[in-house]
């Protein structure tokens, strides 16, 4: 059951990551940010279900980490200077 809910996680971060370029267009800059993150993480998820690395494990996990930070650190820029520029109008 764990390996069939793995495979369900590759196909919902590829939707998520559809689905919110798709909005991007109406969004803005969060959404297009937020379509990378799905992408990354589809990518990711898949490595680790179809084709069995480690991903979460070792220099592996750490690098996982690191992205995952990089990624919240540039929503919170984002959304910070989205509430400048509505604050300014």
């Amino acid at each position: 059951m764990a390996d069939f809910l793995q495979y369900i996680y590759v196909f919902l971060w590829g939707a998520l990551a559809v689905l919110m370029f798709v909005t991007g267009f109406k969004q803005g800059a969060v959404a297009f940010v937020l379509s990378l993150f799905f992408v990354f993480m589809t990518v990711w998820y898949a490595f680790k279900s179809f084709g069995g690395y480690p991903m979460f494990e070792g220099e592996l996990g750490i690098i996982f980490r690191c992205v995952l930070g990089g990624f919240f650190a540039l929503f919170i820029v984002i959304y910070f200077m989205t509430k400048l520029r509505k604050n300014k109008k």
